[in-house]
């Protein structure tokens, strides 16, 4: 009985920090996407340079997992588009906002609890691919564009 106990205590905060069930259906279904994780502890390791700007961007953030998928090869349309962004909002996250950042449209959407944000995805688009960063924890709302920039050059 105590070795279940103990073993139900390790497993379950694993529940609490997954990505969202939306972004696990999307790489489930474009497996051979372009995918990062980044967790907390990778995270800090990127900022060698001890740079106080990125550590403050960073320091609410559990984990984040990107996937990029070409849109012509996996035959993804805009009523494929349509339906990612209705799961979205089927696990309540609210439109943030959208807007377009070096050469991409940018749809963002945040999920509270309590006035707490616990999640924000990110859905990124151009000609040919379409990108979701999706982030357990929170980045300041200004700071989104640096996060978008940050994981773009690191996938370039």
């Amino acid at each position: 009985m105590k070795n279940l106990l103990a073993l139900l205590l390790l497993i379950l905060p694993l529940f609490g920090y997954g990505q969202s069930k939306t972004t696990q259906e999307f790489s489930k279904a474009h497996d051979d996407a372009f995918v990062l994780f980044f967790y907390k502890n990778t995270l800090n390791m990127l900022n060698q340079d001890d740079n106080p700007e990125f550590a403050e961007l960073i320091k609410d953030i559990e984990k984040m997992k990107f996937i990029r998928v070409d849109t012509k090869s996996a035959g993804f349309t805009k009523d494929d588009y349509k339906k990612l962004v209705a799961k979205y909002h089927d696990e309540d996250f609210e439109d943030l906002m959208n807007m377009r950042h070096e050469g991409m449209n940018v749809n963002a959407y945040i999920q509270e609890d309590d006035g707490v944000t616990t999640g924000i995805v990110m859905l990124m688009q151009d000609d040919s691919t379409i990108s979701v960063l999706d982030i357990k924890g929170a980045v300041p709302i200004s700071k989104l564009m640096t996060v978008i920039s940050k994981v773009k050059a690191l996938d370039n």
